[in-house]
């Protein structure tokens, strides 16, 4: 029998479609440890995702609910890993769910390897037609680019991982999840691990699953949020630039200044043009690519799910750099 303990924490809002299969997978774990700590901390749910974890608790030993009447993803995340009492602290989203050898595999790695955080491959699907087609867009690097977690089968040091496996220590030494960062507060503490000398492992044979957004309307809300919030990473955390998060917001800016310019400079125009064929079919090829292996039935939607992952997260940075902009010019910091 494992000696390590284990919690599992989990933030809530709204979640009533999925609680509880994320839950269910949770109890079905197989390992050789002690009953699982699971902490969910719920944000003021306002459908009955707080009735279905609690309907649950005569039947989870260990299952906790917290409240958190602010709402926020990294206060939930923070109030639940200081409730925690685990040896080890694995993130959860609601949104997801997870292989019944899940929590076995992350101290399997943990123990072995010299790290301080586990991240597994998070596959992700759809529960709609729309959905399907968008899971698909970011199973592949057209869609997510380098976001490894989502598609590779090499195990590797990564510099950030979707719902870690972190050693309790690590808290204590770089601080807990930044309260400020409605989104990427997950990113941003993975980067201080690794900033401050840590090491985090993917690990593909970590197995979990990620429910996408059902629609492409949510698709790019959600989206536009990571592009946001990712400049206020940056700002806080100048270590934490990739070149690779800038490429969208310039593309977008490429598009506008050149279509602008075109309208009065023929060169111009004909370089707007390469660059909209160019991307179109760019596209077209890895939708087509992707249909003839899934099915051409997704073949109307992938395009508009690759343009809505370009575009939202382009036009999310973007946004970010003009509020910052007006910021600074009306003197803040």
């Amino acid at each position: 029998m494992s000696e390590t303990t284990v919690s599992v924490v989990i933030p809530m809002r709204n979640e009533e479609k999925y609680i509880g299969k994320c839950l269910d997978s949770l109890l079905a774990q197989e390992w050789d440890g002690g009953p699982l700590e699971v902490v969910v901390v719920n944000g003021e749910s306002e459908d009955r995702s707080k009735q279905i974890v609690e309907s649950m608790m005569p039947t989870f030993p260990r299952l906790k609910l917290l409240d958190n009447p602010r709402r926020i993803t990294p206060v939930s995340l923070n109030m639940g890993v200081k409730a925690a009492t685990g040896d080890v602290i694995i993130i959860l989203g609601a949104h997801s769910y997870v292989a019944k050898d899940f929590v076995s595999k992350n101290l399997h790695f943990l123990d072995t390897m010299a790290v301080d955080c586990v991240g597994g491959s998070i596959a992700p699907v759809g529960d709609s037609y729309q959905g399907e087609a968008i899971a698909l867009a970011m199973s592949s690097p057209m869609g997510v680019g380098n976001a490894f977690y989502r598609y590779s089968k090499v195990q590797r040091l990564v510099d950030t991982v979707q719902f870690g496996a972190y050693r309790r220590e690590i808290f204590y030494r770089i601080g807990y999840f930044d309260e400020e960062l409605v989104r990427n507060q997950d990113f941003e503490l993975n980067h201080r691990i690794v900033s401050t000398g840590g090491r985090i492992l993917l690990a593909p044979q970590v197995h979990g699953y990620y429910v996408v957004r059902s629609s492409i309307p949510k698709l790019f809300k959600q989206y536009f949020d990571y592009g946001f919030w990712k400049t206020k990473v940056i700002s806080k955390e100048v270590g934490a630039f990739r070149l690779r998060y800038q490429i969208p917001p310039i593309f977008i800016v490429t598009l506008a200044v050149t279509g602008l310019l075109g309208l009065f400079m023929p060169m111009m125009w004909s370089f707007f043009q390469g660059i909209v064929i160019l991307y179109a079919g760019l596209v077209l090829f890895t939708s087509l690519r992707i249909s003839l292996n899934s099915g051409l039935k997704y073949l109307p939607v992938l395009p508009f799910a690759f343009i809505t992952l370009h575009f939202g997260f382009g036009l999310g940075l973007i946004t970010s750099w003009i509020q910052r902009l007006i910021e600074k010019s009306n003197g803040y910091k």
